[in-house]
């Protein structure tokens, strides 16, 4: 199957009535799909099913080869010998792709390869030509070039960036560390809602549908009358409601249609503006808790609104309303000839300004530690000798960073771990380790339950890989207690943010030299995304 409209243009009159003729199909919403499940789950998310035969990573895949090719058709016919620029500079061309806060290693790794099968970049090249921003810091960086926020944030001042866009809001929150270059820090982890506008918008198609109905009109008059409301309603009510003191009208039908019952007129419904006002505040509440949540008790004196939802007149409101009177100024951005998220990415791939990151998790290994009866033969821990002879325990938790805890950028966070072999080789030539995330804001000591079970909260986020050929070199022969000899590997997990993104990657020594492994990761089977 084949992609023969993008965006914008497989909304259009035209395409719609070939797409009617010739059964294609559409994938709507399907930015949903990639959504990890605790967020779909967490608001009962009922997802548009994609095209038979289609799979997400088509979808994706298609959509950047249509924008990179259109892209390259602008530049070239836009700037002065184009042409030639574009087939010399595009081999080194980065990419910098947005995403929801909520988005981890998982969507990571399916959006890059989406982005090497659609051309952007080579299986080689991808891990460096392919970057990630989310969507929040993206629209901190727009609004410093475009709003100037650069004389109101002063060292010490905290600041929130609510991004309201068409599926998540994302909210972070941020301290200034330095006004002179602007240096900026995540406080907490970010936050991500499923309350964008496209939820506005399922409110009206609910209503629709209910209304239509109890006019006991065709069920297909009412599914076509539903899809002509919701389709002008998004384009021009949705984006100009500002209060409920006034009516509104969304186009249904041709201008012969009238129904007094349903308040309808030449294809004109009219709609109460307390109505409307309905469809918008289950996103505005869910919003604002989420903002609440991010500030705390703390001082904010500048909450930055952006994105779709986030322009419309009655958010705007409800948030002065409810902000301003504590001391936190709205601060908007009203350029209407870009979006706020590009720009910024474009911004942040050139200066990112941002010099500490919150995770979104606490990140560890899972590790024995060492027996303690008063507590282990409780808990039913049933201990094991070592090849060192020590009495340990299985399913302990040890963590390298702590979840919420800002990580300054390029910082490497590392804790050292040790394997005992029978021999000074190992089975292969790479060395595997796998690193857990804990999505808990406490401290556990234990990963697994005592039958070896993973406890809540934890999950195995990927496989970390070092290549150690000369294993013999990094080993130490020991001598245990009973007088048997053992080799034990000392190595250490190191983790650090580059960009948004987070690395692992592997140290130890080979015959006294220090060695680091390439930042080489593996998803579980589980997380590889279709």
């Amino acid at each position: 199957m084949q992609a023969v409209a993008f965006g914008a243009e497989a909304q259009l009159d035209e395409v719609e009535e070939q797409a009617e003729d010739n059964c294609w199909f559409l994938a709507k919403h399907f930015k949903l799909h990639l959504h990890p499940d605790d967020l779909k789950t967490k608001h009962n998310l009922k997802l548009d099913a994609l095209p038979p035969g289609v799979t997400l990573r088509q979808i994706y895949s298609d959509f950047l080869r249509y924008l990179i090719k259109h892209t390259q058709t602008y530049f070239e016919d836009r700037v002065l010998d184009g042409k030639r620029i574009w087939e010399r500079y595009s081999p080194k061309m980065e990419v910098v792709i947005a995403h929801p806060n909520a988005y981890s290693l998982k969507q990571q790794v399916f959006l890059r390869s989406c982005a090497v099968s659609a051309g952007l970049a080579g299986d080689d090249t991808a891990s460096s030509k392919i970057r990630f921003v989310t969507e929040a810091e993206a629209s901190v960086h727009h609004c410093i070039h475009y709003a100037n926020m650069k004389n109101v944030l002063k060292p010490g001042a905290n600041f929130v960036v609510c991004d309201a866009g068409g599926s998540t809001v994302d909210t972070t929150l941020y301290s200034v560390i330095s006004a002179a270059p602007l240096k900026i820090k995540e406080l907490r982890d970010s936050a991500c809602v499923q309350a964008g506008a496209i939820f506005v918008d399922l409110e009206m198609k609910n209503y629709l549908e209910t209304t239509l109905a109890k006019a006991e009109l065709d069920p297909e008059d009412v599914e076509f009358y539903t899809k002509t409301g919701v389709k002008d309603f998004e384009s021009y009510t949705k984006r100009n409601f500002r209060n409920k003191s006034a009516e509104c009208t969304v186009i249904v039908a041709g201008s012969r249609f009238n129904n007094p019952a349903i308040k309808t007129r030449r294809g004109q419904m009219t709609i109460p503006g307390s109505t409307i006002q309905t469809f918008f505040d289950p996103c505005i509440n869910d919003i604002k808790l989420s903002v609440d949540k991010q500030v705390g008790v703390l001082k904010v004196p500048y909450l930055v609104l952006v994105g779709g939802l986030g322009a419309n007149g009655y958010v705007r409101s409800e948030f002065k309303k409810h902000y301003e009177p504590g001391g936190s100024k709205i601060i908007l951005s009203d350029d209407s000839s870009c979006k706020a998220v590009a720009d910024g990415a474009v911004i942040w791939g050139t200066s990112d300004n941002v010099v500490a990151r919150a995770p979104r998790y606490s990140f560890g290994l899972d590790r024995r530690w060492q027996y303690c009866p008063l507590t282990d033969d409780l808990a039913g821990r049933k201990p094991f000798i070592t090849l060192a002879g020590d009495l340990r325990v299985s399913g302990g938790w040890s963590e390298i960073v702590h979840k919420g805890v800002a990580i300054n950028a390029g910082v490497v966070h590392r804790r050292s771990y040790r394997r005992l072999y029978k021999k000074p080789t190992l089975r292969s030539d790479t060395l595997r380790v796998k690193l857990w995330a804990y999505s808990g804001d406490d401290k556990p000591r234990w990963a697994k339950d005592p039958l070896g079970k993973r406890l809540d909260g934890f999950r195995v986020i990927c496989t970390i890989t070092a290549n150690l050929q000369a294993a013999e070199g990094a080993m130490k022969m020991l001598t245990n207690p009973s007088g048997s000899k053992y080799w034990e590997l000392e190595f250490c997990v190191g983790i650090r943010f580059s960009g948004t993104e987070l690395e692992s990657f592997l140290e130890w020594k080979e015959n006294g030299i220090q060695k680091t492994g390439t930042v080489s990761i593996i998803l579980p089977k589980e997380d590889i995304l279709d």
